[in-house]
Order: structure tokens, then C-alpha cells, then sequence
């Protein structure tokens, strides 16, 4: 009987710390969230190291993981996440996710990618801690903080997978026509 007490509130307190860093939003990244470098899409996925609760259990699924030391040597600048239609306008919330950047630059203008709420607990990118930015680099690479901004990879899908997904499908598809009127 202690036993199974033990065992239930082990239970307990494990699904209470899970539920502290799952992530937000268990949906495919919007492609906005994001950007491309190197044969990469790369996304930033939480304001702190992996260590301190990114949750790949749903993205993972789409090819998104933690970046080798290689790939974070050659790491996009947090500048790079600027572009036209990103998810976060500066000083603004991504309406669909909640995200937002935190001490931004009053400089910048324009829109940013920050991903956190589909890898972690948390809605906000920090922009000063990016790589180039005052704090210095990423999580993981060289010189990182405990602080380290975290960002996370997946190999760019290739035009044909995409072609071969589409070819598979459509014999599938014509099969289970045919078995219909066979039927």
C-alpha cells in the first residue's frame, strides 16, 4: 500500500513538471516563424538552453532538433531573423502564438521570427541575448551564458520528397479507387 501512495504521488509530481515545460502550442511551426540558412531552416525556440525546458516531443515529428556544434559555428545572427512578414511584428505580438521579442532594440523596425511557444513554456524571445547581440552567442555554442538564447534545426525538405509524397499518394489514391468499383 505505501508502495502504490509512492508510485501516485511520483506520478503526480512528474506530470506537474511536465506540464511546467511543454510547449504552448503543439501545431506545425508557421512558416513565418522561422527562416533558411546553409540547408537549414532554423528557428529560435526558447529564451534558455535546452536545459531549461525545450520540449521537442511534438516538433520532432517535422525534423526539427537541437544543432550540432558544427552547425552552431556557422549559426545565423539574430539580424537574420529580421525579415518582412515574420511572425512578430517588433515591439508587437504574433497574434496567433502570443509570441513576442523582449528588449528590443529601439532601432530595428520591421518583423521578427521567435518560435519559443512551439518548443518551450515560454511566448518570448530575448533579443539582446542572440548570437552578435551584447550577451553574447547561442546556447551550446562556445562562450554561451546560462542564458543563451536556444535555437533549434531541420534539414531544408528537398523538392523530391515532396514530388515522391505526391507520386505514392496519388497510387494510393488510384488504388483505392479502383477497389471501390471492384467492390
Amino acid at each position: 500500500m505505501l508502495f502504490v501512495k509512492r508510485l501516485t504521488i511520483a506520478t503526480a509530481l512528474c506530470a506537474t513538471v511536465g506540464a511546467a515545460v511543454a510547449a504552448q502550442i503543439d501545431a506545425p511551426l508557421a512558416s513565418n516563424a522561422y527562416i533558411t540558412r546553409n540547408q537549414l531552416d532554423w528557428a529560435w525556440a526558447s529564451p534558455l538552453p535546452a536545459s531549461s525546458g525545450l520540449d521537442l516531443s511534438y516538433q520532432s515529428q517535422f525534423g526539427w532538433r537541437l544543432p550540432t556544434a558544427a552547425e552552431l559555428a556557422d549559426a545565423p545572427q539574430a539580424s537574420d531573423f529580421l525579415f518582412a512578414g515574420a511572425n512578430v511584428p517588433l515591439g508587437g505580438t504574433d497574434p496567433m502564438s502570443g509570441a513576442y521579442f523582449s528588449a528590443i532594440n529601439g532601432q530595428l523596425a520591421g518583423a521578427a521570427a521567435c518560435a519559443a511557444p512551439y518548443f518551450s513554456s515560454y511566448s518570448n524571445c530575448d533579443w539582446q541575448d542572440g548570437k552578435g547581440q551584447p550577451f553574447g552567442p547561442w546556447a551550446g555554442a562556445p562562450g554561451a551564458s546560462a542564458y543563451g538564447e536556444q535555437l533549434v534545426v531541420r534539414a531544408v525538405p528537398e523538392a523530391d520528397a515532396y514530388a515522391m509524397l505526391l507520386a505514392g499518394l496519388g497510387v494510393v489514391g488510384a488504388l483505392a479507387r479502383r477497389t471501390r468499383r471492384l467492390v
